[in-house]
């Protein structure tokens, strides 16, 4: 693993188990992470329309995706949420409520759609509450591998999202074991995200960084 997956890597585990108790933090990694993403797989299609090429070019893009979604975080905390809600919400429609009445088609799309507008809609009007789940959401999906850097890379080869698309319900194997690392992973962000909460630690970590009692106190 190199020192760019290992990252992300990270990344998600401290998305997993502390993001909202990070608040605003937490809100701009995902920002740097989300946009930063949105940078990478759109850079050849960007960079083509002005006539650009090379590395230089392709960390310049990464780098504006990522300052754009950090800057939102900062500047607006529950607008920032609501996209990655939006994302998340479309997510599990598309992958979780989809199935359960439909085998596909259009009405897929649909319920994508829907999806996508409850979660942004939970996020923006339940700031700290819709933190818990989407960080946990994006924490288990990045330290549990189930979209990898290669998996993006693909994705921006291919300028399609079906490379790091993913079934939330599938296994992994574990010392022969199939166990749904994502779910579990998943279970586990929330409950430990909660424990903060409830145990007074975030309270704590108000006094120590600034802007954490944004979430905290916003209900």
């Amino acid at each position: 693993m190199d020192l760019i997956a290992a990252g992300v890597v990270v990344a998600g585990v401290v998305l997993l188990f502390a993001g909202a108790a990070l608040s605003v933090y937490a809100t701009a990694l995902l920002g740097v992470l989300i946009g930063g993403g949105i940078g990478y797989v759109a850079a050849p299609q960007v960079l083509g329309a002005v006539g650009a090429e090379g590395i230089v070019g392709l960390v310049a893009v990464i780098a504006v995706g990522g300052a754009f979604g950090a800057l939102s975080a900062y500047l607006a905390l529950s607008f920032a949420t609501a996209i990655p809600g939006f994302v998340v919400g479309a997510y599990i429609g598309l992958y979780v409520i989809t199935p359960l009445f439909t085998e596909g088609g259009l009405v897929r799309y649909l319920v994508l759609l829907l999806g996508g507008v409850g979660g942004a809609l939970v996020a923006f009007t339940a700031t700290k509450i819709a933190l818990v789940f989407i960080t946990a959401f994006i924490g288990a999906t990045l330290a549990s591998r189930a979209v990898t850097v290669e998996d993006v890379t693909a994705a921006r080869e291919a300028f399609s999202l079906d490379p790091i698309l993913f079934d939330p319900l599938g296994t992994t194997a574990l010392v022969g074991i199939q166990v749904p690392l994502f779910g579990v992973l998943f279970v586990l962000g929330v409950l430990s995200q909660v424990g903060l909460f409830k145990l007074g630690w975030v309270g704590r970590l108000a006094g120590v960084l600034p802007g954490v009692g944004r979430v905290v106190g916003d209900e």
